[in-house]
């Protein structure tokens, strides 16, 4: 049911209902240069009941490029894999702000074995308001975070 409303959401469903076909269901406009891609946070309900099966349906959607947001409990090398049997390509990926704080070297590993491009913090845990010391505080860890692992990938947030 929470798919079928993700759907509706997008505009997908009453695409599929009266037969367009899946290259033409998402209208990006003349000044857009890149694919469309999914978080796959999105359907994160999903993925607590059947990571394969809801993997199977992102495919099906015509979906190729996916953002991650943990693995649902798999371990990331079969992760991974999942994708990869999909046609299923990671190209960027959220991790919590504890993580990046405290062991941003599994933030690291994780994406080079995902493959992703970008690694990012969706949301820097705070008592309200949000104010100079707390961001200082979240730019230093993502400063440290970006040196650890410059190498291997480019940090982004959108906190």
């Amino acid at each position: 049911m929470k798919l079928l409303l993700i759907l509706l959401f997008l505009g997908i469903l009453p695409a599929l209902l009266v037969g367009q076909s899946k290259e033409r269901l998402v209208d990006t406009g003349p000044g857009f240069k890149g694919p469309v891609g999914l978080q796959l946070y999105s359907l994160r309900d999903q993925f607590k009941n059947d990571v394969p099966g809801t993997l199977d349906q992102v495919k099906a959607l015509g979906i190729t490029y996916v953002e991650t947001a943990g693995t649902y409990g798999v371990p990331a090398e079969k992760f991974r894999a999942l994708l990869d049997e999909r046609g299923l390509r990671a190209v960027s990926g959220h991790f919590p702000y504890e993580q990046c704080r405290d062991n941003v070297e599994s933030i690291a590993a994780e994406a080079k074995t995902l493959g992703l491009e970008y690694v990012g913090c969706a949301w820097i845990p705070h008592k309200e308001p949000f104010d100079e010391k707390a961001c200082r505080e979240a730019a230093g860890v993502f400063n440290r975070a970006s040196q650890v692992s410059s190498s291997s990938v480019a940090w982004c947030s959108r906190c």
